[in-house]
């Protein structure tokens, strides 16, 4: 007998499905549908699905539009403690083992911006493994820049697929469609900077 059963699904890693489940569970707070959301934030109902079950891992870019679409801070979905700084400088060593690190699917960031009085910006370095496919395609408030500091980074962006190298770097309004690939074999390092910190909340408290 022929076994017609379908292919498992790919296994979901610890963090996208810890992100998952609190995405699910704020949206069902919410009384939305997958289409709900979808619409609200511009992800597709069929990659929500899969990222709610913690098979597909979500950008920051994405998880910033989900956050946006869901009404919370960024940091809820992450579940990622903030520090407020009561100085108006910080300096950051290499070596902290305090830094805020955060993996996402084929995405490494690590924070390197502290928690300022009245924050308006965020930089991480981000190491991007590669991928068969890009990232989804998303937009949101703010703005961005991405300086490559190693490896090859493909953006893909409104009216072309920018390649950039190491020493290339893009700026961009965020409410264009956007999004990123490492199509190659090697992983691609950057430093990342937006205009709102998108891993802490910006008065440095937790819920």
């Amino acid at each position: 007998m022929v076994d017609s059963a379908r292919p498992a699904e790919p296994a979901a890693d610890g963090p996208s499905r810890l992100v998952g489940a609190e995405i699910k569970r704020i949206r069902a707070e919410r009384g939305l549908t997958l289409r709900d959301l979808a619409e609200r934030c511009g992800l597709s109902p069929g990659f929500l699905s899969l990222a709610e079950r913690g098979i597909n891992s979500i950008s920051l870019t994405s998880l910033f539009a989900l956050a946006t679409a869901l009404d919370v801070d960024a940091v809820e979905l992450l579940g990622t403690a903030g520090r407020r700084s009561r100085r108006e400088y910080s300096v950051t060593r290499h070596d902290d083992p305090d830094a805020t690190r955060v993996v996402m699917g084929e995405r490494e960031h690590r924070v390197l911006t502290a928690d300022l009085p009245d924050q308006h910006l965020e930089a991480l370095v981000t190491k991007v493994h590669p991928t068969t496919e890009p990232s989804p395609v998303t937009q949101h408030d703010g703005e961005e820049f991405c300086y490559v500091l190693r490896g090859e980074l493909t953006f893909l962006l409104a009216d072309e697929a920018a390649v950039l190298a190491a020493g290339d770097s893009v700026h961009f309004k965020s409410r264009i469609p956007h999004a990123i690939h490492n199509r190659g074999t090697d992983i691609a390092e950057v430093l990342w900077t937006v205009d709102r910190p998108m891993l802490r909340r910006p008065d440095g408290t937790t819920r």
